[in-house]
C-alpha cells in the first residue's frame, strides 16, 4: 500500500503507531464515508484536547506566525486562530489548510520556517486545540447583557445590583464565580423548580438565542475579565472522555444517539447543527428543557442534577460528537476528483501509469485525520509542480473534501 505524499516516507513512520493514531484520529471524526463514532471507536475521544494540542502548535511553527490563540500582544503575519469560525468539522478544517497551503508556504520562507511535518496523531491534537479554543471562548457584551436581563424577566425572581426580585437567589454574589459552564449547571439543576415558580407567578418562559447567556454572563461578571492561563482553562472546560461516561450515567442514552447508538425519543446528538460555545450551548439546555423532562418521565428516566464537573465533561463530548462530520456524496466527489485536477496525477483505484500514488490504495483514507496529515505534508510537493507548471492550485469549498474523500472510499469497495 502507498502513502498520499510523493516521498513515500515522508509519513510512512507515523502510520505505523496504529494505537496512537487511532486516539488522535477519534478526536472529532471517524471517516467521512464509512467510520463512525458508532463503530466502537468513541472510547478513544479525548480526556482533555487543549494542554498537548498548545504544545504542538508551538512546537510545529505555527505560533511564530499565528501568535498563540487569545494572545493580544502576539506579532501575527497571519490570522489569530482561536478567531477563525469558517470551518465546522475536520475535513473543512483540511480544506482550509490546503487552499492557504502556497501562502503559508511563500510566508513560512519569507521568515526561514522549515514546513514541519504532521503525524495523524499530531494532526489530531492540533485539530481539537483549535476547534475547542473556538468552543470555550467566553466573550459577552454586559450592556446587552443588561437588556437580556430585562427583556427575558430574569429580573423578576433575580436581584442584580441591588435592583430585581428575591424570589431567587442574588446573582451579585456569584461575581467573577460565574462562567458559561456554571450557568448551563444551574440552569439544568434548578430548571424543573424554576419551571414551576415560573408558572406559579405567570411569568412566560424565556427562550435563548446565540450569544444570550454570553452576555448576560459579562453583565453578571461586571465586566472582570474570565481568567484565561490554559491550565485554568483546561480543568473548567472539562473532558470529552469522561462526558462519554457522565452521558450514558446519567440516562441521557436512553433517549438520546450518539451516531446511531442509543435511544430514538430524542434526536441523534451526532446529527444536530454544532453550538459555537458553551454559553451557546448552555443556553440549549435551558430552551430543551421542558420537553427533557417530559421525556424522561414518559420513559421512566430519573431526574438527575449535575455536578460542576459532570457539566463540564458533558458538554465536552456533545461538543466533540457534533464534530463528527458529514458523510460525503461519493457522486460528487468523482466529478471534485477530475476538476480540481487530482486525476492529471493520481490514480482513482485502476492500474493506470501515474506520476503520483494510487490514492484508493493510500493509507491516508484510513481516518479524516490519517488524510488531513497526509494533505498537509504532501501540500509543499503539489505547489513545487503547480508553480512549475504555471497551473492554478485548486481550493476546495464547503464539503467538497468529504466528498472527494467519499469517492475514494467508493472507489476502494469497488475493488
Amino acid at each position: 500500500m502507498t502513502d498520499l505524499a510523493l516521498p513515500i516516507g515522508l509519513i510512512a513512520g507515523a502510520l505505523s503507531k496504529s494505537g496512537r493514531i487511532i486516539l488522535a484520529a477519534c478526536i472529532l471524526t471517524g471517516l467521512t464515508g464509512g467510520r463512525t463514532l458508532a463503530d466502537g471507536m468513541e472510547q478513544w475521544l479525548p480526556s482533555q484536547p487543549l494542554v498537548e494540542g498548545q504544545r504542538t502548535f508551538q512546537d510545529k511553527f505555527c505560533s511564530t506566525c499565528h501568535g498563540l490563540p487569545g494572545d493580544a500582544n502576539a506579532a501575527r503575519v497571519a490570522p489569530d486562530l482561536g478567531q477563525v469560525r469558517s470551518w465546522r468539522d475536520t475535513m473543512q478544517l483540511t480544506s482550509s489548510l490546503w487552499n492557504h497551503t502556497p501562502k503559508m508556504i511563500e510566508k513560512m520562507r519569507e521568515r526561514g520556517i522549515a514546513r514541519p511535518v504532521l503525524s495523524p496523531d499530531e494532526m489530531g491534537k492540533l485539530v481539537a486545540y483549535l476547534f475547542y479554543l473556538n468552543f470555550s471562548e467566553e466573550t459577552g457584551d454586559p450592556a446587552r447583557g443588561h437588556d437580556i436581563f430585562e427583556q427575558r424577566t430574569c429580573a423578576r425572581c433575580h436581584q442584580l445590583a441591588g435592583r430585581g426580585g428575591t424570589v431567587g437567589p442574588r446573582l451579585d454574589e456569584l461575581n467573577e464565580a460565574i462562567t458559561s459552564s456554571f450557568l448551563a449547571q444551574a440552569l439544568w439543576n434548578h430548571g424543573p423548580e424554576m419551571a414551576a415558580k415560573m408558572k406559579d407567578l405567570g411569568i412566560e418562559r424565556p427562550h435563548f438565542e446565540a450569544n444570550d447567556v454570553a452576555d448576560i454572563v459579562a453583565l453578571i461578571r461586571g465586566g472582570a475579565t474570565p481568567l484565561a492561563p490554559l491550565v485554568r482553562a483546561s480543568a473548567a472546560i472539562g473532558s470529552p472522555r469522561a462526558g462519554r461516561a457522565v452521558f450514558n450515567r446519567k440516562g441521557c442514552v436512553r433517549c438520546h444517539a450518539v451516531a446511531g447508538v442509543g435511544g430514538t425519543t430524542g434526536p441523534d446528538l451526532s446529527k444536530v447543527a454544532p453550538a459555537r460555545n458553551i454559553s451557546e450551548m448552555a443556553g440549549e439546555f435551558w430552551n430543551h428543557g421542558p420537553m427533557m423532562w417530559d421525556a424522561m418521565r414518559t420513559t421512566g428516566v430519573a431526574f438527575s442534577k449535575l455536578s460542576d464537573r459532570d457539566m463540564a465533561d458533558l458538554i465536552a463530548y456533545l461538543y466533540f460528537v457534533r464534530y463528527t462530520g458529514r458523510a460525503g456524496d461519493a457522486a460528487k466527489g468523482a466529478a471534485i476528483f477530475k476538476d480540481k485536477g487530482c486525476a492529471r496525477c493520481h490514480a482513482d483505484g485502476g492500474q493506470e501509469n501515474k506520476p503520483a500514488p494510487n490514492l484508493v490504495m493510500s493509507k491516508a483514507l484510513e481516518t479524516a485525520l490519517h488524510w488531513s496529515a497526509a494533505m498537509w505534508n504532501h501540500a509543499a510537493t503539489i505547489d513545487n509542480a503547480v508553480r512549475e507548471s504555471h497551473a492554478t492550485w485548486p481550493t476546495f469549498e464547503d464539503d467538497e473534501m468529504s466528498d472527494l474523500v467519499a469517492y475514494l472510499q467508493s472507489r476502494r469497495g469497488s475493488k
